[in-house]
């Protein structure tokens, strides 16, 4: 983008109009990965860029982790990186935006692909944790300007708004299905005739609860040191003729 002080009001205003335009059609998405490809695209759109990402931290293996992509091949989203790693990595570990003009000179940058020449990105940030990055990236030298940086800095202070409405609305839908399925659980079991039924309500409502195909309920008898399978759900016939586990020998 070109650095012209009689143009830049112009770009300016039309950029900060389709900012306004994003941060409503994300605002509107609930479902969290609905909302991360929104963000990705329109982040790219706004700025030019040629590819964009946005990169989230594993809180399992502390890896960054690209959940959503725009521009890029199948193969460069599954790259990960570690925190503090490349240009991403950086922006993670400091909580500081990067504007690099020219990735090929600068010591950080991991390439993923080797059209990339100008790399953007700047820290998703939720109540003073950082989470991941949007990164954009472009095959021009000199593809991005100061305007671009607050512009995405910007969109991403909006993205971190919508991540943590998405994670209290999911927060919300799976307590509401945890209620629900407890409170099928206990009618299931109070209308029971017998063990077995109720045994079989409560492996059934765990497949649904978790959106699991299967799910099996055992019972340990302290005396054998075993395992007995008493229900499931979904479970085929192979499982089900399966020998008592023995607790000794299983990671169980």
């Amino acid at each position: 983008m070109s650095d012209d002080t009689q143009i830049h009001p112009t770009i300016q205003l039309v950029q900060l109009q389709r900012l306004y335009q994003v941060s409503k059609i994300i605002h509107s998405a609930l479902d969290q990965q609905e909302a991360l490809g929104l963000i990705v695209r329109e982040a790219v759109g706004l700025v030019g860029a040629t590819s964009g990402s946005v990169v989230l931290i594993n809180p399992t293996n502390k890896l960054l982790e690209i959940q959503a992509a725009h521009g890029l091949s199948t193969s460069s989203s599954q790259f990960k990186l570690c925190v503090g790693e490349g240009i991403t990595g950086w922006v993670a570990q400091q909580g500081k935006p990067a504007l690099v003009s020219d990735v090929r000179v600068d010591e950080r940058y991991v390439q993923i692909h080797d059209h990339t020449r100008s790399e953007l990105a700047v820290p998703l940030e939720v109540n003073g944790s950082i989470l991941g990055v949007i990164n954009v990236d472009s095959d021009q030298l000199n593809a991005f300007s100061e305007i671009d940086l607050s512009l995405l800095s910007e969109l991403a202070s909006q993205a971190a708004n919508v991540m943590r409405n998405a994670f209290l609305y999911e927060r919300s839908r799976i307590r509401a299905n945890l209620f629900e399925s407890l409170l099928t659980v206990g009618q299931a079991i109070n209308s029971a005739v017998d063990l077995d039924d109720a045994l079989s309500s409560i492996a059934r409502e765990a497949c649904n609860l978790m959106s699991a195909r299967t799910s099996a309920l055992q019972l340990l008898d302290e005396s054998s040191d075993r395992l007995t399978l008493v229900a499931s759900h979904g479970a085929g016939e192979a499982y089900l003729n399966k020998p008592d586990v023995i607790v000794s020998d299983s990671f169980l």
